[in-house]
């Protein structure tokens, strides 16, 4: 999993910082002002976003926007106190709240459980495509180039790009980790 904290300059670091780090594909810490920072989003992609209480409304409504626009989970942790400015935050719909202290057995247990629930969504979505989209899609998972999921199937290479394409579409996805 790509994680992005955002991170505050009032708090001091905290074992999460470090537990995040170890239990992620890729980790990094941007400050909450960098958040509307497109380069971001389009190079680091991350799948995660992990964020403490309180957001002001600006940056709960382009976190919203964010968790629609390209499927982005969201982790909020916070202290028992804040739980009450959560319900304020209406814009974002976290996918996990973690309570301070947290331990990294939960934190482990958590990071699975956004798994699974992005995978049950990935499963929905797989019922929008068609046979042939399957097919592609196997084949790319499995890590066949074009070219030879091309050969495979008995079609042009321009046709697997546009299967490849249309499947990123449904499935709003721009990598195909991803969808694993």
């Amino acid at each position: 999993m790509r994680i992005l904290m955002i991170s505050n300059q009032k708090r001091s670091v905290t074992p999460l910082n470090g537990f995040l780090e170890k239990h992620s594909e890729a980790y990094w810490e941007v400050p909450l002002e960098h958040l509307q920072d497109q380069e971001i989003w389009q190079e680091r992609q991350p799948d995660l976003l992990v964020t403490a209480l309180p957001i002001e409304t600006k940056y709960g409504q382009l976190i919203r926007g964010l968790q629609t626009q390209i499927s982005l989970s969201v982790l909020i942790h916070c202290s028992e106190i804040n739980l009450e400015i959560l319900k304020k935050t209406g814009d974002i719909q976290p996918q996990a709240i973690l309570v301070h202290p947290v331990t990294e057995p939960q934190l482990i247990a958590t990071l699975h459980l956004i798994n699974l629930s992005r995978s049950v969504a990935m499963e929905q979505h797989l019922k929008v495509l068609s046979s042939r989209e399957r097919e592609v899609l196997q084949l790319v998972l499995k890590g066949f180039s074009s070219k030879e999921i091309g050969q495979q199937l008995f079609v042009s290479m321009n046709t697997v790009n546009t299967h490849k394409r249309r499947i990123k579409e449904k499935l709003g996805v721009r990598r195909w980790v991803e969808v694993r």
